[in-house]
């Protein structure tokens, strides 16, 4: 490579960090970006954002267990077949066909049991996960915050309310597509302020509930595009192309997913943290 080439690129360069420079002197929003990017930078913020999917995985696994055992138990209760049972639950194509064939295995009153407690413990260490995270974002250290039963109570009820937001949008997109539109709306205020209930109960600087507002929104808006992805571009992805991928293809898809819940989730704390610092209390 020629000497000239290589001073054309480090001009280029430098004429483009003059340019970020001028940028932030003039715009809020540079200024709020750039200093996003730097904070995430100094905590490692996706790798963090890995041992959150990571923690959501492994609350996934019980969790599945738990609510397949529960529909075959539902079905077998109501005398309905389990695949009648998924299909009124919402669940359509391949991810419907293997949710029925496990439900309708043997052993799922012991299965509902044991996973009870597998969840509760999977939950406790996914809280864990987020008050360190947290605790990095507001404080730089980890020990900033503990486990409480109170917020894995919380933590479980904003789990529980984003999947059963998703059911009900997904129900009402299916039957109306105007009062869809109404539903996403509504989708995202109950997952934000589901997490901002969250929030509180994490490390937070001290913050009063109003300063956690954008991290809250931004998390509820970001869910929602998640959510939208999954239904229109993973799942038909992975239907269509089941012979192709298999398992591989469902788990990759999954995980990609999780890094993103996992991103969202980092980068609303750095969102209310670097204006709260700059702000203060609202």
């Amino acid at each position: 490579m020629s000497t000239g080439r290589l001073q054309q690129w480090r001009e280029r360069g430098e004429a483009a960090q003059a340019r970020l420079e001028e940028a932030r002197s003039r715009h809020a929003s540079v200024r709020l970006g750039w200093a996003l990017y730097e904070g995430d930078s100094s905590i490692g913020g996706g790798l963090l954002a890995g041992a959150l999917a990571y923690r959501l995985f492994v609350l996934l696994l019980p969790t599945s267990l738990l609510l397949v055992s529960g529909l075959g138990l539902y079905a077998g209760a109501a005398d309905k077949s389990t695949r009648q049972v998924t299909r009124e639950a919402g669940l359509h194509g391949l991810f419907a066909s293997n949710v029925a064939a496990t439900a309708s295995g043997g052993a799922r009153w012991l299965v509902f049991i044991l996973m009870i407690p597998a969840v509760l413990y999977a939950a406790a260490k996914l809280y864990r996960a987020l008050v360190v995270v947290h605790g990095l974002v507001w404080h730089s250290t980890g020990r900033a915050g503990r486990t409480t039963r109170r917020g894995v109570a919380v933590l479980l009820g904003v789990l529980l309310a984003t999947v059963v937001s998703t059911e009900i949008v997904g129900w009402i997109r299916r039957h109306d597509q105007l009062g869809g539109v109404a539903a996403l709306v509504v989708y995202t205020v109950v997952v934000g302020g589901a997490w901002l209930a969250l929030s509180l109960q994490l490390p937070n600087g001290g913050a009063r509930w109003m300063s956690l507002l954008p991290g809250a929104a931004l998390f509820g808006v970001g869910l929602l595009g998640v959510n939208v992805f999954n239904v229109y571009v993973t799942a038909r992805l992975v239907e269509d192309r089941a012979n192709t991928y298999g398992a591989l293809g469902v788990a990759t898809a999954l995980l990609f997913s999780l890094v993103l819940v996992g991103r969202l989730a980092v980068v609303s704390a750095e969102l209310n943290a670097v204006l709260y610092r700059r702000h203060g209390d609202v």
